[in-house]
């Protein structure tokens, strides 16, 4: 999320934050909404341990301070003074305001003139640049190596998800965890 004047921050909700606690085995308890990290650069509100951030929705005050550390996925570079967790009801609201936004017109081939035949607007959206999504793939046997030979931390690879490519928009880093990406057993013989 970001708002001129403020830090850039990713945002997250309690609800959101059970399931990744689910799926990627943490034990730490899921903090409360309006938490940060203690080193959160924000704006300190006078005479209390509290901070504000202001964006589209208006302020933003931090109730809790907690480290975020443990929620952070392996493979990222986040940093925990970069992290909120917000509200469930408010999470909908900012990841509509983030999505990146585009109306365009289709000229014609020949000339620089609006094509009104074939189509003349067209809409793009996309996730603001460091998205960052985790969800679950199935497999049915162990030893899947999409990426060739595992033979780095974390096991990742710059991919490509259709869309605008020429424009930056689909380009990913997928970072694959979990038992299953282990080598496979040798058979018995």
């Amino acid at each position: 999320m970001f708002y001129p004047g403020q830090p850039i921050v990713w945002v997250t909700s309690p609800l959101l934050l059970k399931r990744y606690k689910h799926m990627a085995g943490i034990s730490t308890p899921v903090p409360d909404p309006y938490t940060a990290s203690p080193d959160l650069e924000g704006r300190q509100v006078p005479g209390t341990q509290k901070k504000v951030l202001f964006f589209n929705l208006g302020f933003l005050e931090i109730d809790h301070q907690v480290d975020l550390s443990p929620w952070i996925p392996a493979g990222t570079n986040l940093s925990t003074k970069s992290l909120v967790v917000v509200d469930d009801r408010d999470i909908a609201n900012i990841h509509d305001m983030a999505l990146y936004r585009q109306s365009r017109v289709k000229l014609l081939d020949n000339m620089k003139k609006v094509d009104t035949e074939r189509g003349a607007f067209f809409n793009t959206e996309a996730l603001p640049v460091g998205s960052i999504l985790v969800f679950p793939v199935a497999l049915k046997e162990t030893g899947w190596q999409p990426f060739g030979t595992r033979n780095s931390q974390p096991y990742s690879q710059e991919l490509y998800f259709g869309g605008l490519e020429s424009i930056g928009f689909g380009r990913c880093n997928v970072t694959l965890v979990g038992d299953s990406l282990a080598q496979p057993q040798e058979e018995k013989q």
